[in-house]
């Protein structure tokens, strides 16, 4: 896998900023654009700017896959608009902050056990098998855990009966990481498709390893 160590608006907290899959990168509005090219290059992908809730902090509200985006009901109807010029939408009916409490590959959602239910039901409806499940005692699963579709990295709090209910299951398998020097929160600190990962710039050698093995499976 290709890997790249950068910031995004000055901040290593890389994750937050951006959503991938294996054809589009959604980054927040001002991203210097040696960065945007960057992504372009280590994810092979398009990138494109865009808000949500009028906010940067793209993946606190949202998730995305390879088929679309999954929005919350108060995204503005212009960052809508701007997004489905890219990749098909679902807005999801919340009050709460979408993209913390649930983390998505095409298969499935790993959801928290505090996302309201017609929530998930929309998910489910949508084709999306559902396992709710708390990780390392916080429901922060969208900060918790990044999934591919063959791959995982989680939280290394996570235990070990987390981590085999995802690999059963998803059918998958991953490992636990760290990001920028210590942050168990690894999906903050990483945007990553199946040809690489963009990680923060605090993120060292050793947890480069650990999130590389991590995504290969």
């Amino acid at each position: 896998m290709k890997v790249s160590k950068t910031r995004i608006l000055g901040s290593s907290y890389v994750g937050l900023f951006g959503l991938t899959n294996n054809e589009l990168c959604i980054v927040a509005r001002g991203t210097d654009a040696k960065v945007k090219k960057d992504i372009e290059e280590v994810l092979d992908v398009k990138t494109i700017e865009a808000g949500i809730y009028d906010s940067n902090l793209l993946a606190v509200f949202a998730k995305m896959n390879n088929k679309e985006v999954y929005l919350p009901s108060y995204a503005l109807g212009r960052e809508i608009e701007a997004i489905e010029k890219e990749i098909k939408v679902k807005i999801i009916q919340t009050e709460q902050a979408l993209g913390n409490l649930l983390e998505v590959n095409d298969t499935h959602a790993v959801v928290s056990k505090t996302l309201q239910a017609q929530s998930i039901e929309a998910l489910q409806s949508n084709g999306l098998k559902i396992l709710q499940e708390n990780i390392a005692q916080t429901d922060a699963i969208g900060s918790s855990l990044l999934l591919l579709n063959n791959s995982f990295v989680i939280n290394p709090n996570a235990t070990e009966e987390e981590v085999k209910k995802i690999q059963e299951t998803l059918n998958i398998r991953g490992g636990s990481a760290t990001a920028n020097t210590g942050d168990s929160f690894v999906r903050n600190s990483v945007i990553a498709n199946e040809k690489g990962f963009i990680v923060g710039d605090q993120t060292t050698g050793h947890e480069l390893n650990r999130i590389e093995e991590a995504l290969e499976g």
